[in-house]
């Protein structure tokens, strides 16, 4: 790991994701380290790299890390804007229009727990988009298995008396 003479140190720093309606914000910490030490790069449009490195205080080793994430289809890469503030590396990646179409995220929702007119066209007609569909479905489902394992039991009751 020594390099000119110099000995490094690898540090994996601490990194959250927050899932937005209108995008995604990856939260990296990175204690003690300045602006001028960080590098955000983004390759082929689909991988976002994160790197650092410094002097390690009263030692002359130097820290570094290198992390890399995957980007997801529904980003736009070109919008891709970083902020370093209180040892927080917060990189917001917006989303496509159609991305917040489909499975609400925790705790993110409109006002009325609805989705937009013009979001449902795009969408087939048996297509779920609310959690109460889901539920209903469910209750189809149970509904049906009730009535198949009591046809069953008819079955059997049948059968043993004759």
């Amino acid at each position: 790991m020594a390099k000119d003479g110099v000995t490094y140190e690898d540090f994996e720093p601490f990194c959250q994701w927050k899932r937005l309606d209108d995008s995604d914000v990856l939260e990296v910490h990175l204690p003690e380290f300045k602006k001028e030490e960080l590098r955000v790069r983004i390759s082929n449009n689909a991988l976002l790299t994160v790197s650092g490195e410094r002097l390690k205080a009263n030692d002359p080793k130097k820290i570094k890390f290198n992390r890399e994430f995957k980007l997801s289809k529904d980003i736009y890469p070109d919008q891709i804007r970083a902020k370093f503030g209180s040892s927080v590396l917060s990189i917001t990646m917006p989303k496509k229009a159609s991305a917040g179409v489909g499975k609400p995220e925790a705790g993110v929702s409109n006002s009325e727990g609805k989705r937009t007119a013009d979001s449902d066209n795009d969408k087939p007609k048996n297509f779920i988009s609310s959690r109460f569909s889901r539920l209903k479905l469910s209750k189809q489902t149970a509904a049906a298995m009730a009535v198949a394992a009591v046809i069953l039991a008819l079955g059997a009751y049948y059968l043993t008396k004759n």
